[in-house]
């Protein structure tokens, strides 16, 4: 037997069947049970509609009926209601049915003929429907006393059992300038800010959490700094247990009706609670009343009478004066004014303070008295100096900053205007930083700039100004000079201060800059222009070697903006695919044989078409887009090495040129190992090219790069051979594979002796510590015989072929190399 607290009347029953007979099944059934209903059949979709134009309790619906189905019906009858049940009674419904019918709003099916199930499910569904009619009625009755909270003039203030802001109201943001949103998950004492308050509050909480009701009027804090005065309730709330849940806090602005109140015992006692200091004065400024805590500000003991005590005695002299002056005068024309300045304290030191001051009218509009509360922020203002100061200050090495630069150069300038003389802007660069953090890690690198920053302001006079620009660039300010070329006493000072090594741990640094130097007013009245326009000159220096200076000159601005041009240009080829590869054979003049080819970049410019490696390779270094594109070359390479072993030149290496750039750079071993990796490249079939001077700058940390990539299997070449300065015992203490002599000695090798005897002296040099050789340049049969002669078996150069697309190659592999003997 069904629940028969479900309903106490007829139930209203509509039944969507096809079958008259089965309809009346349904009814029968439910009637014999003790459902009495009152039913309706409907068979099609029409019928439908209209049925629902009147309530009903309960839907029992066929799934398969002629021209009209269960899901239709049920889509029907949830756009009408969405919280009347619809159950399923149906013949012929299947699994994959059923779970549809759920998904799409059903809330049960039942086969017909095995109806035990059926009243089970319609005792459910009524009971959830009725339980949602409570929730409907629960959320309309708390959406009432929402609004009436809303709409209270009262403050309201909702804090859960961990003290934690749940809600405030319009009210309560009102009267406290703060919003909901920057409330909601905040303790309460983000509302008091000051450390008196947060006492004085705690004492509250004392309270209310022993289960009592506080009542009591506090000074509370808005927004913005200002206070007023609240009348206050706090109310614990406690659930069936009696443990307390939230507590409830409703306050009243009742700042206007005690500005009104004449009786000053009752203010007093207001007051005395106040952590701020408080003070009544005449309009004239005679103190009348001052409350305990601004007693102890400024030393007048509790027992002290205040007739003699005049407003002007609690501020030094010349704030005082300005008080009689102004401030006063203000607040009685005005009514009010509020500022920061000094009082003095009991110490007789100054305090600094924010003070709102208040002019009380009668009935009359007459100024009866003034009020003051003054609130002491000292620990504000320091921290306000501790944020200025990071602000302004690298936080490395406690140099001014670019901010405090850019603030303090316009002074500097204005002094050198009024001497008639001249300020020099230096840019220092350091040089190889970079290989400290790598060789020792970050944390020695800022120890050595530490250092470094402690030297340099050690270099100039007090008035002048050294700055952290960031990284490893500093900025000095050296003023009041008599003509532009003394900025060179100042470098020299500089190089000389820096002449000895630098010590961290156990090693040994010798520091050098690389220095751009622009003169004010010469270069420039603006600091922007001229941080900039020395900042042209150090990188004009740092490419013309480690310790190098440079004075700005007008027409390297000009130049610097041509190269910002080619920069975005570069940066456009690499994202627009505008580059190619060129390749040149290296041949095996005994084998008449192509074993390699150097892959050469070029950059096909959709204006200016292809563009010489000459004219942007030095810039792709300077931006450091040689990284990205050297990492595309080496790809490349790669690649065409795979398109060779599908061809069946299995033996083809090839030669991609590596810059120091890349070669210093912390991810190139990874970015090496990628490309052969994702390429499957055979390791021995690729070779990479390092110039002489490269491997020669950091021998030591060069031997440990070169040596993982021959871990990888990669060959090594070094470069333009004889150019450079290597010894002998470094070079064979290099785990390199061959040696390329540098066209520079081909290029008039039947010509002049020095460049004979250098190349077979170097040919024989590889011989004897296993190198192979290969002489680049190679243009003529008798740079070829000679070449021959000495042992040197592989060439390159134009004598064979010039460097060649990808499908001219091909064709010369094919065709196999012609050439004079």
């Amino acid at each position: 037997m069904h629940n028969q607290s479900v309903t106490n009347k007829n139930l209203k029953v509509l039944i969507i069947e096809d079958m008259p007979d089965d309809a009346l099944i349904l009814a029968d059934y439910l009637q014999d049970n003790g459902y009495p209903i009152d039913w309706q059949r409907v068979s099609c979709e029409n019928d439908l509609k209209n049925a629902l134009q009147q309530p009903w309790q309960l839907v029992l619906s066929d799934f398969t009926m002629p021209g009209f189905g269960g899901l239709q019906a049920l889509e029907i009858v949830r756009q009408q209601d969405q919280d009347i049940p619809f159950i399923f009674v149906s013949g012929s419904m299947g699994e994959d049915h059923a779970v549809e019918a759920i998904r799409s709003g059903a809330q049960d099916f039942i086969i017909k003929g095995q109806l035990l199930r059926l009243l089970p499910a319609i005792e459910r569904e009524l009971r959830d429907v009725e339980f949602k009619r409570t929730q409907r009625q629960t959320r309309q009755l708390v959406k009432q006393l929402s609004m009436a909270v809303e709409q209270t003039a009262d403050s309201v203030m909702i804090i859960d059992a961990e003290k934690k802001i749940e809600y405030v109201n319009a009210a309560f943001e009102q009267q406290t300038g703060y919003g909901q949103q920057e409330l909601l998950g905040q303790p309460d004492t983000v509302l008091f800010t000051d450390s008196q308050q947060l006492q004085f509050q705690q004492q509250i909480w004392n309270t209310v959490e022993q289960g009592e009701v506080y009542i009591g009027t506090v000074l509370h804090p808005r927004k913005h700094g200002e206070h007023f005065y609240q009348e206050r309730i706090i109310t614990p709330l406690k659930n069936d247990e009696g443990v307390i849940t939230h507590y409830i806090a409703t306050g009243r602005d009742i700042t206007q009706r005690l500005k009104a109140e004449e009786a000053r015992n009752q203010l007093a006692t207001i007051l005395e609670a106040s952590p701020d200091f408080v003070t009544m004065m005449s309009p004239k400024g005679t103190l009348t009343y001052l409350n305990s805590s601004g007693r102890e500000l400024v030393g007048i003991a509790l027992q002290e009478e205040l007739k003699d005590k005049h407003i002007t005695d609690l501020f030094p002299r010349q704030i005082a004066q300005s008080l009689i002056a102004k401030t006063i005068s203000v607040v009685n024309k005005y009514g009010a004014w509020t500022g920061e300045t000094m009082m003095i304290n009991s110490r007789r030191a100054n305090t600094p303070v924010s003070i709102v001051m208040l002019a009380h009218r009668d009935k009359a509009g007459q100024v009866q008295y003034l009020s003051m509360i003054a609130r002491d922020i000292s620990e504000r203002k320091h921290f306000e100096e501790e944020i200025q100061y990071h602000n302004t200050h690298d936080a490395l090495t406690g140099l001014p900053n670019r901010i405090l630069l850019l603030n303090q150069a316009p002074k500097v300038f204005n002094k050198s205007d009024s001497l008639n003389k001249c300020t020099a802007i230096f840019s220092l660069g350091l040089d190889n930083f970079k290989r400290v953090n790598d060789s020792l890690g970050h944390a020695e690198g800022d120890d050595l700039l530490q250092q470094i920053a402690n030297k340099l302001t050690h270099c100039l006079w007090p008035n002048d100004i050294v700055a952290r620009q960031g990284g490893d660039e500093f900025t000095l300010l050296a003023s009041e000079l008599n003509q532009a070329e003394d900025a060179l006493k100042i470098l020299k000072k500089i190089q000389q201060t820096f002449k000895q090594p630098m010590r961290i741990g156990h090693h040994e640094f010798y520091i050098t800059f690389s220095t751009g130097i622009a003169v004010y007013p010469n270069d420039g009245n603006k600091i922007d222009d001229l941080l900039r326009n020395a900042d042209t000159a150090m990188h004009q220096a740092k490419a013309s070697g480690a310790g190098q200076y440079r004075f700005y000159e007008a027409q390297m601005n000009a130049r610097s903006h041509e190269i910002l041009k080619l920069e975005a240009d570069l940066q456009r080829a690499l994202d627009n695919n505008e580059f190619t590869l060129h390749y040149q054979p290296q041949v095996d003049i005994e084998k008449n044989k192509i074993i390699g080819v150097e892959a050469l970049i070029r950059w096909q410019h959709p204006q200016r078409g292809l563009v010489s490696p000459a004219d942007f390779i030095e810039w792709l270094e300077t931006s450091r887009l040689i990284i990205p594109v050297g990492e595309w070359v080496i790809q490349q390479a790669c690649l065409l090495h795979r398109r060779f072993r599908e061809l069946g030149y299995k033996d083809m290496r090839i030669s991609v040129n590596v810059s120091s750039v890349q070669f210093g750079e912390s991810k190139f071993l990874r970015r090496v190992q990628n490309a052969l990796d994702q390429l499957q490249m055979p390791k021995n079939m690729l070779e990479l090219e390092i110039t002489e001077n490269i491997v020669m700058q950091d021998p030591d940390s060069t031997t440990e790069l070169l040596v993982a990539l021959k871990k990888m299997g990669v060959r090594i070449a070094i470069d333009d051979f004889g150019t450079g300065y290597s010894s002998m015992s470094y070079l064979k203490k290099f785990p390199v594979d061959v040696l390329k002599i540098d066209q520079t000695f081909i290029r008039d090798l039947d010509e002049i002796s020095n460049d004979a005897a250098i190349v077979e002296a170097s040919i024989y040099l590889a011989d004897k510590i296993g190198l192979e050789t290969i002489a680049e340049g190679v243009e003529t049969v008798e740079q070829l015989g000679f070449l021959q002669n000495n042992g040197c078996h592989i060439i390159q150069g134009y004598y064979f072929s010039k460097p060649l697309p990808e499908q001219e190659l091909l064709t010369l592999l094919n065709n196999g190399i012609k050439y004079q003997t």
